[in-house]
């Protein structure tokens, strides 16, 4: 894979190609093997890659002691990740709209219908996130960690999470019904459970999401 990014050297345009590449978050030790660098040149590459916001840092807790081992998961662009989504939620059949409990309130009483093949494509791309992080054990843990990096800013409250940031905030505000339902099934799938709910706010940003 070739990267083409600002503010990404060569060096570390390798480095996150091997990620990206992975599908998967990747250790230190794996990223040595795959590179051939040296530990200490990976992490400078590494820390680097994280503080730009092209991959996420991930601490994987064994339930030993001692300090979590430190995995990296590269982020995907926004428009390839919503595409993915919006393809594996067609991709995944006709299914009807019983299977999609998600009208959603605006806080102001109206009911927003959200689309069904966004939000199955969503928990698609959900649980292909799961996947990458299956060192994080805890549903909650992992849906904050989630939302993290894939760009939205959540700040926890109990079982409510506020979003902050959107990743594709023009699209939500042009397409709420498609954008925000794929933001709700990615929650579904990564949590491993449907029922969460979503109340979107596009306009102001601030969206709610309450876990199941």
């Amino acid at each position: 894979m070739e990267i083409n990014e600002q503010g990404v050297t060569a060096a570390q345009a390798r480095v996150l190609a091997t990620l990206r590449d992975a599908g998967r978050a990747l250790t230190l030790g794996e990223l040595q093997e795959r590179t051939g660098l040296h530990p200490n040149t990976l992490r400078g590459h590494l820390d680097a890659i994280v503080a730009g916001g092209n991959a996420s840092r991930i601490a994987s807790r064994s339930g030993g002691r001692g300090r979590p081992a430190w995995s990296y998961l590269a982020r995907e662009p926004e428009y390839a990740a919503l595409a993915m989504a919006l393809a594996s939620g067609l991709d995944r059949g006709r299914a009807t709209d019983s299977d999609l409990d998600s009208d959603t309130s605006d806080g102001e009483g109206q009911a927003r219908t959200l689309d069904p093949a966004a939000v199955r494509g969503g928990r698609a791309w959900g649980e292909q996130l799961r996947s990458q992080l299956g060192a994080v054990e805890d549903g909650r843990e992992r849906v904050l960690l989630a939302l993290a990096h894939t760009g939205f800013a959540p700040e926890a409250d109990g079982d409510r999470v506020t979003l902050n940031a959107c990743p594709i905030l023009e699209a939500a505000r042009s397409h709420p019904a498609v954008v925000c339902a794929v933001h709700l099934g990615l929650v579904e799938g990564v949590l491993g459970a449907e029922g969460a709910g979503l109340r979107p706010r596009p306009e102001t940003l601030g969206c709610v999401v309450s876990l199941p």
